[in-house]
C-alpha cells in the first residue's frame, strides 16, 4: 500500500507529465523504497507546519543539493522547488539559491536541457547560482577527465543572477565564480567553485576574495564535507571517507599539472585565509546527507560548514531543500528543510538549526 506521502509525489508526476513520463520516471533507477526492509526512503519525523515561521526582516537563502536524478528521470520535483521558490521570493525576502552541484547524471544534452527548462520558473526572480558535481564533469557523468556541459548549456548566470556575477576564471564559463549580492547592510559574496578545484583555482579564488574583501562570503563547493562532519582529507584518512575528490580518475590525471583540492586542503589554501567567510555549503556524499562543522578562520571568523544531500530519498530527493533564514540582528542563521512537492518541513535535530553568525553580518 502506497503511504500518503508516497501517493502525492507520485501524483505529481502523473499530473505534471502524464503515464508515460511517469513510467519513465520510476524506471529511472532513482532511489525508490531503499529504506530498511524495502520500506520508503523518507525524512523522518516531519510536519505540515513550519516550526518556525520567518518573521519581519528576515532574509533567505535556499540551498539545493544534488538534483541529479531530477534531472535523469525527468523529475516534478524540481518545477516544484523552483515554482515554490518563486512564489515566496517576496514573502521570505529570497536573496540567492544555491546549487550544490551534480546539476546532472550523465552530463548529457537532454539532462541539460531539462536543467535549463525547469530553471525558467524561477530565473527571472531570483538569482540562481549553479555549481559543479563530479556527474557533471566527462563522458556519461564519469568525471575522468574535466569537461563539463554546463559551458554549452549555461555560459551565463540565467536569469537576474547575470547582473549579480562580477568574476569568473574563464571566459563563458561560470563553474568558477563570484556573484555579489546586495543585501541591507553588507554585500554578500558567493564564490562557486568548480568539481574538485585546482590548485590553479584556488589561486584566482585566493585573488578574487582579497579583492572584495569588505563583502561577507559563501563558498559553494561540490564535495568539501564528509557525513561525520569532518572536512574530506586524503592525505590523512584516504578511502576510509568514501567518494574523496582525490580518489576519482580526473585527480589522478591532473595530479601532473594542476592538483586537485580536498576539503581539508581547501581549508587551509583558501578558506581560513578570509576574515569574511562565515559559511560553506557542499553536497555530494550519499551516507545521512548531513553534516555541519564550526571552525575559527585565521582572522578569528567563525566558518559554519553545512553539508547536505537528499539524493539517496525516494526518487531522488523528494524535493527536499534547505533554506537559511538570516535573523534581523544579523548574528544567526535558522536552517530549516522543506519539501515543495510533498509540503512537509523536516524536523528532526539533523535537519534543523540555528546557526551562529560571528563576527555578525552587521
Amino acid at each position: 500500500m502506497i503511504g500518503a506521502r508516497r501517493f502525492y509525489a507520485l501524483a505529481v508526476v502523473l499530473c505534471l507529465h502524464g503515464p508515460d513520463a511517469d513510467a519513465h520516471a520510476l524506471d529511472c533507477a532513482a532511489p525508490l523504497g531503499r529504506g530498511a526492509g524495502g520500506a520508503p526512503a523518507v525524512l523522518a519525523p516531519t510536519s505540515a507546519i513550519e516550526p518556525s515561521p520567518p518573521g519581519l526582516g528576515v532574509m533567505t537563502i535556499a540551498m539545493l543539493p544534488d538534483i541529479q536524478y531530477y534531472s535523469k528521470c525527468g523529475s516534478p520535483h524540481l518545477a516544484a522547488q523552483m515554482r515554490w521558490l518563486a512564489a515566496q521570493s517576496a514573502s521570505r525576502d529570497i536573496r540567492v539559491a544555491l546549487f550544490l552541484g551534480d546539476l546532472t547524471e550523465h552530463n548529457v544534452g537532454s539532462e541539460w536541457n531539462f536543467v535549463r527548462d525547469q530553471l525558467q520558473f524561477a530565473q527571472d526572480r531570483i538569482p540562481l547560482v549553479l555549481t559543479t558535481g563530479n556527474h557533471d564533469e566527462g563522458h556519461n557523468g564519469s568525471a575522468k577527465f574535466r569537461h563539463s556541459k554546463l559551458r554549452d548549456y549555461f555560459p551565463a548566470p540565467p536569469g537576474v543572477a547575470s547582473a549579480d556575477l562580477v568574476e569568473t576564471r574563464q571566459p563563458g564559463r561560470i563553474d568558477n565564480a563570484y556573484y555579489r549580492v546586495a543585501l541591507p547592510h553588507v554585500t554578500l559574496g558567493v564564490l562557486a567553485l568548480e568539481w574538485a578545484p585546482r590548485a590553479s583555482t584556488v589561486k584566482w579564488a585566493n585573488g578574487v576574495l582579497s579583492r572584495y574583501a569588505s563583502d561577507r562570503v559563501i563558498i559553494v563547493t561540490h564535495a568539501y564535507l564528509y557525513d561525520d562532519s569532518t572536512r574530506y582529507d586524503w592525505a590523512a584518512r584516504g578511502n576510509s571517507q568514501l567518494w574523496s575528490p582525490l580518489s576519482y580518475r580526473l585527480a589522478q590525471w591532473e595530479s601532473w599539472r594542476d592538483r586537485n583540492y580536498d576539503g581539508e586542503m581547501l581549508w587551509n589554501a583558501l578558506v581560513r585565509r578570509h576574515p569574511g567567510i562565515f559559511l560553506v555549503l557542499c553536497g555530494h556524499v550519499a551516507g545521512t546527507g548531513t553534516g555541519h562543522l564550526a571552525s575559527r578562520g585565521d582572522g578569528g571568523n567563525l566558518v559554519q560548514q553545512v553539508l547536505t544531500n537528499f539524493q539517496e530519498l525516494d526518487e531522488g530527493g523528494l524535493g527536499y531543500l534547505r533554506l537559511l533564514e538570516i535573523q534581523p540582528d544579523g548574528k544567526s542563521l535558522r536552517m530549516e528543510t522543506y519539501s515543495p512537492s510533498l509540503g512537509l518541513f523536516a524536523i528532526g535535530d539533523a535537519q534543523q538549526a540555528m546557526l551562529t553568525l560571528d563576527p555578525a553580518l552587521w
